[in-house]
């Protein structure tokens, strides 16, 4: 068994579709419009990984107790998802060149193994972690 994909409900699918592009190089594959329930889905992939965003014409904003990392992980439920990679401090240096909104700077596992946290355009958690 393996995760099929990741749901993220975002304002803007073209900003965060070109966010996911620009920054981790992912790429749309499909979308689909649900007009009677006013909403919009795109599905983006790059090696394996899927992420498909929802869009609502109404949509609520992210709670301000979620934007933060510590407070987000002390409420049940998902809190963020992860990308490894094998460059962690070439993926730090090029996401802070790019301005990212950085939820915190690399910091070590235990194992010696680095990560980081930055933001989506809509304050949704994503850690870059060093991967083997």
């Amino acid at each position: 068994m393996k995760i099929d994909h990741i749901g993220l409900s975002v304002a803007s699918i073209r900003r965060s579709a070109a966010f996911y592009k620009k920054h981790f190089g992912f790429r749309c594959v499909r979308e689909y419009i649900h007009k009677d329930i006013g909403m919009t889905i795109a599905v983006l992939k790059r090696d394996g990984i899927c992420l498909e965003l929802f869009e609502f014409a109404k949509h609520k904003k992210l709670p301000g107790y979620r934007k933060t990392l510590d407070s987000d992980l002390r409420v049940l439920g998902v809190k963020h998802f992860s990308f490894g990679v094998k460059d962690i401090k070439g993926a730090y240096t090029r996401l802070r060149h790019a301005r990212l909104c950085f939820a915190t700077d690399m910091r070590p596992f235990d194992n010696g193994l680095r990560y980081f946290f930055v933001k989506d355009p809509d304050g949704i958690l994503i850690e870059v972690m060093e991967s083997k």
